[in-house]
């Protein structure tokens, strides 16, 4: 582990061997797990109807009673500095997740610099969608691969994320490939990109998904020239893989290093980096 992310005080890691072939019943355990993911995948990408998102409005005032009590105030003081009207787009947990986006765009990014659109990567239903638009002011497309995952109510990640975007002036929700998209953006964002395959699994995805360095060549191809890309990891291994694939790529990109915020809901520490596409890349 680099220095960097090794946590204070903690000792450099040992050196281990290899580790030895997994038995066999385990190797046939893994590959009928992963037909199970693919085959659920294929039925998700082939019933792509949803039943309209039964969501609601929400007052500025209402969304700030859902808080704890000590955080109200920083809450408020936040979305008063921003332009208004985004908060209509949240649900509570959306409007956490908005605050967290939004109070970590301001302390690592500063404000906006371009007047092109923003794109973020990932952007699973699209819940801090309307943080990112507080900041910006201006339009983001979002786009997600696995938008047609369902909630218990049947209703998709797609539908959900559409409904959000349609209150936000200029954006929008794109259920697709990365790897298929084209454009021209002034900042990106990507939160948790899956970097290893064990958290691929977890949210159901098929192995063949796990493509970081083709995924991260792509997004710089979305930069308009002077565009920023801000990438957040969560964990030190994350952080230590990205930032071996920013070089293996290319990339020059700087660490923010351990994003903290009041508003952040998660656990686990999550780190930054924040790269700019000049002319000559």
């Amino acid at each position: 582990m680099s220095d960097r992310f090794r946590r204070r005080g903690a000792p450099p890691p040992a050196a281990c061997p290899t580790d030895p072939p997994a038995p066999w019943h385990v190797r046939v355990r893994r590959e009928t797990a992963e037909i199970g993911r693919d085959i659920a995948w294929r039925l998700r990408g082939a019933l792509t109807w949803s039943p309209p998102a039964i969501r609601r409005s929400r007052s500025l005032p209402a969304l700030l009673r859902t808080l704890p009590p000590d955080l109200r105030p920083a809450a408020e003081s936040l979305a008063a500095r921003h332009a208004p009207g985004w908060e209509r787009a949240c649900d509570p947990w959306g409007f956490r997740e908005s605050l967290y986006v939004l109070d970590l765009l301001d302390r690592c990014v500063g404000p906006p610099s371009s007047p092109l659109p923003s794109l973020d990567i990932g952007c699973k239903n699209g819940c801090y969608l309307p943080g990112l638009w507080a900041w910006s002011g201006g339009p983001w497309d979002g786009v997600e691969l696995d938008a047609h995952r369902r909630y218990w109510t049947l209703a998709t990640r797609r539908a959900h994320g559409e409904w959000i975007a349609r209150r936000l002036p200029g954006c929008r929700y794109l259920a697709a490939d990365l790897l298929d998209l084209r454009g021209a953006y002034g900042f990106v964002t990507w939160f948790l990109p899956f970097l290893h395959e064990a958290p691929l699994r977890a949210w159901g995805l098929p192995r063949r998904f796990l493509r970081p360095a083709r995924l991260l060549d792509h997004a710089r191809t979305l930069l308009a020239p002077g565009g920023r890309l801000l990438v957040v990891n969560q964990g030190e291994a994350e952080a230590e893989r990205q930032e071996r694939l920013f070089r293996e790529i290319g990339i020059a990109a700087s660490p923010a290093g351990r994003i903290e915020s009041p508003f952040s809901p998660f656990r686990r520490p999550r780190f930054g980096w924040l790269a700019i596409l000049h002319p000559s890349d």
